[in-house]
């Protein structure tokens, strides 16, 4: 056992986040953490590593455990990015500064002599028998893997927000932390960083907790999943997918057994009104001591609540009757160039009519620029793109941005639909009810963004919709929703997503952004 939560209490705002939890945790398990959005699933991971405290209850750990927690919002500096992961290792660190102090010594001819030399060889013969140069080299071929090889002498505040994650995430892998709890760590990888990422996580003997809406990266990495639900830790056995199937057989349990207890409830209110009624008809004691009986009975039987199902909270089907030619989209001979780096050039493609195309490649290929290109939100350094007059486009961008951001959403929506009665009809089939519609735009989360936008976008009838990264800010629970609304979709569509269990579901053909070139694949490009 390295770390074990027992009988935790935990309120939120006031009210029970977490009512009475145990959890244990073991050598070399890989688990993943699920649960609805704002259940407490960041909140359990800081419970584990100390950073927040229960009401009730303790948090234990094995002597000499070490918890390593993956921050999602890290500290800026002007350290190199090699600089500070090596920090981490503190010994290592120090002999590291030492024998830079040294080198420079020895590159000056008025400090340079024999006596130099000899301590300089000391220095590393120590720091090799520290481990020093082995995690040196584990540093690079984690940074590697994690698309920041070329950033090793890079500083961290010239990083993107998105780089700085995975430095962090990079200082967590190569730490001697027993127990990894990662949130979100596939957030800032590509597809290749992913696969890497799983595969060193399938390798390494360290136990982890993965938070993660990559059902996909679930599937492939964890052997057990807890999830959150009702203040409880409910455990099951296996990856995502047996969860989930798991799940449903528990919840069917739960519906039969309430069902059975529902019924027999009835039979015994029914037996001690009979015998009420007897009893007063009659006057005889018996008849009132049997009601008596049967009451106390039904007073100490512990009542079964009745499973709670989610809800469909989006309610809309995408249909399109617009007839649209056979080619869409058309491109010849396209390139583009982004300060000194060529993203892609003599590129040639179609999309057809009803083509389900995922739009594939590294961080930083020029997925995103292809969408805006055919967009005609920027143009090309050469070649031309015709989208035929036929063509209805919807379009959900990566980041999404609200004119007015202290309006709120029925104002929103009101400006869209023009009048109230139909935005409340349009804002409840997008999950957005009575209590939701008085929200500021400004105050929603990631998912509500995405929903609000998806009703714009469906109240005009279009035949190709471009999507890039339309799952990025959504629970699992919602990217299931959008699935399933994809699934009806007639039209065609275009998106950039490394969803991979996203990508599965909707997409069967790929254009491969990749070494300078974009390439269409009758197939997805996904093992």
């Amino acid at each position: 056992m390295l770390v074990q939560l027992n009988k935790i209490r935990k309120n939120f705002g006031g009210l029970p986040l977490f009512d009475n939890i145990s959890l244990s945790i073991s050598d070399n398990q890989r688990i993943g953490l699920v649960g609805n959005n704002g259940t407490g699933k960041t909140t359990l991971l800081k419970l584990l590593s100390g950073q927040e405290h229960p009401e009730f209850g303790t948090v234990s750990k094995n002597k000499g455990v070490k918890v390593g927690y993956l921050e999602q919002n890290p500290i800026i500096s002007e350290d190199a990015v090699f600089k500070h992961i090596i920090e981490n290792f503190e010994q290592i660190s120090k002999q590291k500064r030492e024998l830079s102090r040294v080198e420079r010594m020895m590159a000056d001819p008025e400090t340079y002599d024999d006596k130099l030399l000899a301590y300089y060889g000391r220095l590393q013969e120590e720091f090799e028998k520290q481990g020093g140069y082995e995690i040196e080299d584990r540093v690079i071929s984690v940074l590697k893997g994690l698309g920041l090889g070329d950033k090793l002498e890079q500083s961290l505040d010239s990083l993107s927000g998105g780089e700085r994650v995975r430095v962090e995430l990079v200082k967590l892998l190569v730490s001697d932390s027993d127990l990894l709890l990662l949130d979100e760590p596939t957030n800032h990888l590509d597809l290749a960083g992913i696969s890497w990422l799983e595969n060193f996580l399938n390798n390494s003997k360290k136990a982890v907790i993965v938070v993660s809406h990559d059902r996909e990266f679930l599937d492939n990495v964890t052997q057990r999943t807890i999830e959150i639900e009702d203040s409880k830790l409910i455990d099951y056995p296996g990856n995502y997918s047996i969860y989930q199937k798991l799940k449903k057989e528990r919840i069917k349990q739960m519906q039969k057994d309430f069902d059975l207890q529902q019924a027999e409830l009835a039979r015994l209110r029914k037996l001690a009104r009979q015998y009420r009624q007897w009893g007063n008809e009659s006057g005889e004691e018996k008849f009132y001591k049997k009601a008596k009986e049967i009451e106390h009975r039904i007073e100490r039987m512990t009542i079964l609540k009745a499973p709670e199902t989610t809800k469909k909270r989006v309610r809309v089907d995408i249909s399109t009757t617009i007839k649209a030619s056979k080619e869409l989209v058309k491109v010849n001979d396209l390139c583009k160039i982004m300060g000194e780096k060529i993203l892609f050039e003599d590129s040639d493609f179609i999309i057809f009519k009803g083509e389900r195309i995922a739009v594939m490649g590294e961080n930083g290929s020029g997925k995103s620029t292809l969408l805006k290109i055919i967009l005609g939100q920027i143009s090309p350094d050469q070649g031309n793109v015709k989208i035929s007059d036929s063509v209805q486009i919807g379009y959900l961008p990566q980041v999404i941005k609200f004119d007015k951001e202290n309006q709120r959403i029925i104002e929103y929506t009101k400006d869209i639909t023009g009048n109230e009665e139909r935005a409340r009809r349009e804002l409840a089939k997008f999950g957005f009810y009575a209590g939701d519609v008085s929200k500021r735009l400004k105050d929603l989360s990631g998912g509500e963004k995405v929903r609000l936008y998806l009703l714009k976008i469906f109240q005009n009838e279009i035949n190709l919709l471009i999507m890039d990264e339309p799952t990025n800010h959504l629970d699992i629970f919602a990217r299931e929703e959008v699935e399933n609304i994809l699934a009806n979709y007639q039209g065609t569509l275009l998106a950039v997503s490394h969803d991979r269990y996203f990508l599965k579901k909707n997409f069967d053909k790929t254009l491969l952004v990749d070494d300078g070139k974009i390439e269409k694949f009758d197939r997805l490009l996904i093992e």
